[in-house]
């Protein structure tokens, strides 16, 4: 037996036991309502203890005691979302070649890439939380942080190139914007590297999750 056809078969042990539909479908609709409540939540405790701005603090800010008192929070929000994006991350690959073996390798390719992209985003958002910006040991947090911006940006760009190529019951608009938005708000934040733009970064990419998971669901 082949490597790729062992993947292909615990992928879909995988999905038969942990990646059902109407469990995908709760957890994001709980992913989109604790994340954002706690984020906005931590934003507001952040902004009235110590003055916490968009334009001056980096998102990290609000995991540090010495912004805000309570860190734990950001910490919970992001643990929580990396957490749930990663049983999203198996359905989305099965959604979009639902059986790897009767498909072209251009096909298998982008939805491999997609795939690996967000898993790799959501591990490290889980690791965001647990490296927070008081617990970077040896600069862990800022590591975290970078692989996951590059991984959500990058299984967006698979992402909605195979939106844009195949048929799918996504909006090709959306694919557009999966493939280009986050990336360009992406090397907008390297060139520019203000606290900003790593907030438009994180918009943009909550701007492809939502209406993605959304139009999933909502079309089947």
């Amino acid at each position: 037996m082949s490597l790729r056809k062992s993947i292909n078969q615990l992928r879909a042990k995988v999905f038969e036991r942990v990646v059902r539909e109407k469990v995908i479908k709760r957890t994001m609709y709980a992913l989109v309502g604790i994340y954002l409540s706690l984020l906005i939540i931590g934003h507001i405790v952040a902004s009235i203890a110590t003055g916490y701005t968009l334009w001056d603090n980096w998102i990290s800010d609000l995991g540090g005691i010495k912004y805000t008192p309570a860190p734990y929070l950001y910490d919970i929000a992001c643990i929580f979302a990396g957490s749930l994006t990663l049983p999203f991350a198996f359905y989305l690959e099965h959604f979009l070649s639902p059986d790897l073996n009767k498909t072209t390798r251009m096909r298998i390719r982008i939805v491999e890439s997609a795939f690996i992209f967000g898993f790799v985003g959501s591990l490290s958002y889980i690791g965001v939380g647990i490296f927070s910006e008081d617990r970077s040991y040896y600069g862990l947090h800022g590591l975290m942080s970078e692989l996951a911006f590059g991984g959500f940006t990058l299984s967006a760009l698979f992402t909605g190139w195979f939106v844009m190529l195949y048929e799918t019951k996504i909006p090709k608009i959306l694919g557009v914007y999966g493939a280009f938005g986050p990336l360009i708000f992406l090397i907008l934040f390297i060139i520019i590297g203000s606290p900003l733009f790593e907030w438009l970064l994180l918009f943009a990419i909550l701007l492809w999750i939502i209406p993605l998971s959304m139009s999933i669901f909502h079309e089947r």
